[in-house]
């Protein structure tokens, strides 16, 4: 129905007449790219526009029935207005004929133009934040910015990101996808620098040309490029305390000769963090007796190490032909470091628990990737992308803890290792037909192998031994998929423009050998992702923009991966090969008038993917905790952006995203459909009161909100930076201080909608760092050599694989 409707409006679109005429000068010479509007008669509305073509010529599609006037503008010749004009069934096309302009008796001696880039904008697919436009841009991460953006939400239990409320969003570096871990992604993000950003894409309707995955969208972060020649670089370095201390180092070096570009940069962040969660309810918990009341803690102090090194180069072989590689490693340690403690009460007896769980995992990231470029015309391009990828992660961790006799034994060992290889092959084609009409297409394949080693044991005398077949497995999974997608552009007058275009992916599933038969998989889906963009100028500050897109997530590597890892002696987390896609439908009315900016998207999701649900698993009586598929989803949403100039040294940015909610899931005893209402609201408030000195206060609220059998509270975070610029562009100093009232506290209620599998009533409280003192940083950040950013090319296939391990 969707689909009908759009084709309606595109339709409609035709069944206008044209306005035509010509432009000369007393010689009868023509008056080439002059501006040609047509206003309404009564209110000088603009309603059409068009530029005349080398001879003069110039044609434009008519606007509805009514009363209009001609006016034409160019430099060098006096403006020109029509006398009213009619058009109607009668004359559905108006012969303006030869206008004759008067070339004006002075000319100017000079214009100068400037513009300033809004912070935030609308654009095709979505919003466009401009960070340069920020006073905290300067010195802070990519991180920090991002957790700035409206709509985005950065959560301090997980490091996932979520997009206007929906946690399916995948993060793009210069349209490749990240698909790393969430904590990786963070910590790749707070490496680099803001200052080297350009802009960023929040794209909640993305083109064809992007990829499907993401069914709440895309966050495209695009950094700044020059060719100009010269050598530059920059440093940063941090240092701050919470609970822990926090440093983090990055320096990067460019050169750029004309004909060959060199890069290579080195990140170090070391984080030593706090967490604290709080349980208390009842659940029956067969493994230890049945029905237990329990009141459980678990208090973490884990630390974290991460380095890495990238370097490529370009190439220009000729004045078409560009070429060049990049090299991406890393390394990085997660020493876990977390004592639980709590209490079971059965029927007639109550059992104490208390266990330390320690171990240090190490992760290896290694991604090499060429590329060439190739202008075939002037109006035609070629781009070829080839990349290979390889993640391996080691997380052996041990358990020491005194529980009566149950599943796991005082003394236990966990091993989660896995082992990701993706290779990719990218082709791009485009092509300027025309200034109306432009295309885009390309192909891309991809192949994933993914080996997983998982497993608990017990530690009995001497020896380690296996807990049981439902807390281990040997899984190996092969993933392909295959997609080409076609754009086109078509401006059909100055006012309207259509993008539409087609993605079409055909993927296979396949389970290569598993410990336990359940997780045998072998499916495959074939699916055409259309995109229909339909964009009209209303008048100079106004626009109005209605869309369709149809999207897929795919579940995570790390979702599909048959893990096993202990979480306390009745429950463990593991994932589930079993998980369907997520398609999700998307129809959008945007509508910005000067800088503020509405938004109205309606979606649907079908098999949405939720995370760490309550399920029963091969072993009886234990609690899996596994991500699962609801049967479906619905969110309508409005969104809002207005941004407030009150003096020259003081601006505001508020947004506000809210909207209804409905989702059904089926896999509980009892069949659970819940609609709901949620919103947030963020803002920030600059203010520069000398040139040396910038403070930005930002925050955001979250309301409380569903998902699947659980209730979330509300939750308030405000963050403060102060910065100050050195003199003679020696750098500047910052001091942030991230959760200023201490509001990092996420409360949940697990079992408040129906009955699940364990009866469930449960109330958990996780307690971020930030909770018990705000996260203080000093940050110093310079730039040096020349101004030239780094020439560096990011169309690394791979990167399109990686959000997924």
């Amino acid at each position: 129905m969707l689909r009908l409707i759009l084709c309606a409006l595109l339709l409609s679109t035709f069944a206008q007449g044209q306005v035509g005429g010509r432009l000369v000068i007393a010689d009868s010479s023509a008056v080439p790219y002059a501006s040609v509007l047509l206003v309404k008669s009564t209110d000088s509305m603009l309603v059409r526009s068009a530029l005349s073509d080398k001879k003069g010529n110039f044609s434009m599609a008519a606007a509805p029935y009514g009363t209009y006037l001609i006016k034409i503008i160019s430099m060098g010749y006096i403006p020109y207005t029509s006398p009213t004009i009619v058009i109607d069934s009668a004359q559905r096309f108006y012969d303006a004929g030869t206008i004759m302009l008067k070339v004006a008796n002075h000319q100017l001696s000079e214009v100068v133009i400037r513009s300033t880039k809004p912070l935030i904008a609308q654009q095709l697919g979505g919003l466009v934040v401009n960070p340069q436009n920020s006073l905290m841009t300067r010195g802070s991460s990519v991180l920090q910015v991002l957790s700035r953006s409206p709509g985005v939400v950065i959560n301090a239990q997980n490091n996932a990101i979520s997009l206007n409320g929906k946690s399916g969003v995948m993060v793009m570096l210069d349209g490749k996808l990240l698909r790393l871990p969430a904590d990786h992604v963070a910590t790749l993000l707070q490496d680099m620098r803001a200052d080297d950003i350009d802009k960023i894409e929040l794209l909640t309707t993305p083109p064809a040309k992007y990829d499907a995955d993401g069914n709440a969208g895309l966050i495209n972060i695009i950094t700044q490029k020059s060719k100009q020649p010269g050598t530059s670089g920059s440093l940063t370095a941090s240092a701050g305390y919470g609970r822990g201390e926090k440093a983090s180092a990055n320096i990067s070096l460019n050169h750029n000769s004309g004909k060959l570009s060199l890069h290579a940069s080195y990140s170090y962040n070391r984080d030593r963090s706090y967490g604290l969660l709080l349980a208390k309810g009842t659940e029956n918990a067969p493994i230890i007796g049945g029905q237990t009341t329990l009141d459980y803690h678990s208090q973490s102090k884990p630390l974290s190490n991460y380095n890495s090194f990238s370097g490529g180069f370009g190439y220009r072989a000729s004045d078409r032909t560009m070429i060049g590689g990049n090299i991406d490693y890393s390394i990085g340690t997660y020493q876990n470091n977390s004592h639980n403690f709590g209490s079971y009460a059965l029927t007639d007896s109550s059992l104490n628990y208390s266990s330390f769980i320690t171990g240090t995992s190490h992760t290896y990231y290694f991604h090499p990737s060429v590329y060439l470029e190739h202008a075939i015309s002037k109006y035609q391009k070629l781009n070829l992308d080839l990349d290979y990828f390889d993640h391996t992660s080691n997380s052996p961790t041990q358990v020491q803890s005194n529980f009566s006799d149950s599943l796991f034994k005082p003394t236990q060992r966990n091993l989660a290792n896995s082992n990701i290889k993706v290779g990719v092959a990218a082709l791009d084609y485009s092509n300027s037909f025309s200034k109306q009409l432009k295309l885009e297409s390309g192909l891309k394949g991809t192949y994933t192998y993914t080996q997983s080693v998982a497993g608990i044991e017990n530690l009995v005398g001497a020896e380690w031994v296996p807990v049981g077949a439902g807390t281990s497995n040997d899984l190996a999974t092969r993933e392909a998929i295959g997609a080409a997608y076609v754009d086109l552009n078509w401006q059909l007058d100055s006012l309207t423009t259509v993008f539409g275009g087609a993605r079409f992916e055909y993927s296979r599933n396949t389970t290569a050998h598993s410990l336990n038969a359940q997780y045998f998989v072998d499916r495959s889906l074939g699916k055409l992702f259309p995109s229909v963009f339909i964009t009209r100028k209303l008048n100079p500050t106004d626009e109005l923009q209605l869309s369709y897109t149809e999207r897929i997530s795919r579940p995570s590597f790390a979702d599909l991966a048959s893990y096993v890892a202990y979480n306390d002696p009745v429950s463990v987390f593991t994932g589930n090969p079993a998980l369907k896609p997520t398609i999700t439908d998307n129809l959008k009315l945007a509508y910005n008038t000067h800088d503020f900016l509405f938004s109205l998207l309606y979606s649907r999701d079908t098999n949405p993917i939720l995370g760490t649900q309550v399920m029963p698993g091969p072993t009886s009586g234990l609690i899996y905790l596994t991500p699962e598929n609801a049967d479906w989803q619905n969110n309508l949403v409005l969104q809002t952006t207005i941004p407030v100039k009150a003096t020259n040294w003081w601006r505001m940015n508020y947004g506000f995203i809210g909207g209804y909610h409905q989702y059904k899931i089926s896999y509980y005893s009892e069949l659970l459909q819940k609609s709901y209402y949620s919103y947030s609201f963020n803002f920030t408030e600059s203010f520069k009161p000398t040139a040396h000195y910038a403070i930005e206060l930002s925050g955001y609220y979250n309301s409380p909100s569903y998902s699947g059998d659980s209730r979330s509270n509300g939750i308030a975070i405000f963050n403060l930076d102060v910065k100050k610029e050195l003199s003679n562009q020696n750098g500047s100093f910052k001091l942030s201080i991230s959760d200023l009232f201490r509001g990092a506290s996420y409360q949940n209620h697990i079992g408040q909608l129906v009955t699940d599998n364990f009866n469930s009533n449960v109330e958990t409280n996780y307690q971020a760092e930030s909770h018990n003192f705000p996260i203080i940083k000093l940050s110093y950040s310079r730039s040096f050599g020349s101004n030239t950013k780094k020439a560096q090319h990011n169309n690394s296939g791979t990167k399109a694989e990686q959000n997924r391990l």
